[in-house]
């Protein structure tokens, strides 16, 4: 029976039932085709009497089993727990294949306790240059972050050297053979035949054209640089709405700056884990609005360009290898509200060439499914 160590994902668990976001479930779906046996080493967000998870139930697999591991929100808050997570990789045994996703915290443990088994590292993100990019840290935290975050980074690139190593992005494996690393880089994809729409809409609105950010809700991701260029397009387009979809600990922060300064026609969303309604949500947007400063290989670029929309995006991780300026994406400058509002009003006002950038995107993003994205990681170790 060939067996499978997942260290990589966030379960939240009402009353013994444990529950993951759809991409993961996805996921998890397609990996379960390669393996007998799916160990998920997670932590676990334990939800109150009157919580209710949005998540997809894990009660559909019947070869998973959930190693919990205490919660916690990320890399800083996760310290405190190490030696739990050191308890959890000691009772590990019989694994076959061992797979961990870079900046998980401790993902390196797999090298320690799991010498026997076939080790597979993924490098998803990079946290130094989101760090860098961020305008919302001083000199002295991002000095201090990288400080900090550095030996975790380090433990890493020592397990890379004796494992398969994958990256999100052709950036992030070129990053990593200065380590003497080979990584082997990928563009990730959750993508399924009922993402892609039949058709490709012909027009954009120009009278009230819809505006769409999708993704955590975090400074990292841009969101207020979307929402700044937002406020300048009102100027040409005053009916213009903002979709903003997802959820995440900057959201406070985002609506009392929208509420402050008066801005109309900005709805909130949270997070949608029901596909139809995700994917309905794209499809009545005209222009898909990406202003994040670091990703790996961002998802939610296929996901936009498969329901036919127009991308504008920063040429964040591995996007500018794989789609090219004004032909099939848009990009804009980071942190530069002033010209994503600009590329905006451009591709409202030329429908021609933002019909043709659209079409040749939805084209182009057939070439990546989740069945591909899992099979190239897969494959070799069944």
């Amino acid at each position: 029976m060939k067996s499978l160590l997942i260290h990589a994902w966030t379960i939240e668990q009402k009353e013994s039932m444990n529950y993951i976001p759809y991409t993961h479930w996805v996921y998890l779906k397609e990996i379960a085709l390669y393996f007998d046996k799916v160990f998920l080493l997670s932590p676990v967000k334990k939800l109150g009497k009157n919580e209710f998870s949005n998540f997809k139930s894990l009660s559909t697999f019947s070869k998973i089993e959930v190693i919990e591991l205490p919660y916690s929100e990320g890399y800083t808050s996760a310290v405190k727990f190490f030696y739990q997570y050191i308890l959890a990789y000691r009772k590990l045994k019989d694994i076959d294949v061992a797979y961990a996703r870079y900046p998980v915290p401790f993902g390196w443990m797999q090298l320690l306790f799991l010498k026997r088994c076939k080790r597979i590292i993924h490098f998803v993100g990079d946290p130094y240059n989101a760090i860098h990019n961020n305008p919302n840290f001083s000199f002295i935290k991002k000095s201090f972050l990288k400080i900090f975050f550095t030996p975790e980074h380090l433990l890493y690139v020592i397990a890379g050297k004796r494992a398969r190593v994958f990256t999100n992005g052709h950036h992030l494996s070129q990053k990593l053979s200065k380590y003497g690393i080979r990584a082997i880089p990928l563009v990730s994809s959750t993508l399924v035949d009922e993402d892609f729409i039949n058709e490709v809409k012909d027009d954009l609105n120009t009278e009230n054209p819809i505006i769409t950010y999708a993704g955590y809700l975090r400074r990292a991701k841009g969101i207020h640089t979307v929402i700044g260029a937002f406020r300048i397009l009102k100027i040409e387009y005053p009916k213009a709405e903002l979709q903003i979809i997802g959820d995440g600990d900057f959201r406070k922060d985002l609506e009392n700056v929208i509420s402050e300064s008066e801005l109309t026609n900005v709805k909130f969303f949270g997070h949608i884990d029901d596909r139809n309604v995700f994917n309905e949500l794209l499809r009545k947007s005209d222009i898909f609005s990406f202003g994040s400063l670091s990703e790996g290989s961002p998802r939610i670029i296929l996901e936009a360009m498969a329901n036919g929309v127009n991308v504008l995006s920063t040429p964040v991780g591995s996007l500018p290898k794989v789609f090219n300026d004004k032909i099939d994406i848009v990009y804009t400058p980071f942190n530069d509200e002033s010209i994503m509002a600009s590329k905006m009003s451009w591709l409202l006002a030329n429908n021609s060439i933002s019909y043709m950038i659209r079409k040749n995107a939805h084209e182009k993003v057939r070439n990546f499914t989740i069945h591909k994205f899992i099979k190239n990681i897969f494959h070799d170790e069944t």
